[in-house]
């Protein structure tokens, strides 16, 4: 079994955050998720508010249980969990633009 690439980490968190965002008590699993999950919440909040709420509290909820997992917006690229920040609010607007 090959080692996933970049591109397959990064589109197994944006199909993670467009559930997160569409499904109301969707929470992240572990805790690239929640990194993800919070710096898209920030990014997608101009164009779609109430996504980015939804991904914003979720990334919230599972930082009161686990605040030591919290790491600076930077570190989510640097950790290899998404290519980069312009990319995943280019690419979740697009997909929240076809579901929502």
């Amino acid at each position: 079994m090959s080692a996933s690439t970049a591109r397959d980490i990064e589109q197994a968190m944006l199909e993670r955050c467009l559930q997160i965002a569409t499904t109301p008590g969707d929470m992240p699993r572990d805790q690239a998720e929640a990194n993800v999950c919070r710096l898209a919440g920030m990014i997608v909040d101009g164009r779609y508010p109430e996504a980015g709420k939804r991904l914003s509290d979720a990334a919230a909820t599972y930082f009161a249980d686990h605040p030591e997992q919290q790491v600076p917006s930077a570190e989510v690229v640097r950790r290899g969990w998404i290519i980069n920040a312009p990319r995943l609010r280019d690419r979740l607007e697009r997909l929240l633009g076809e579901c929502c």
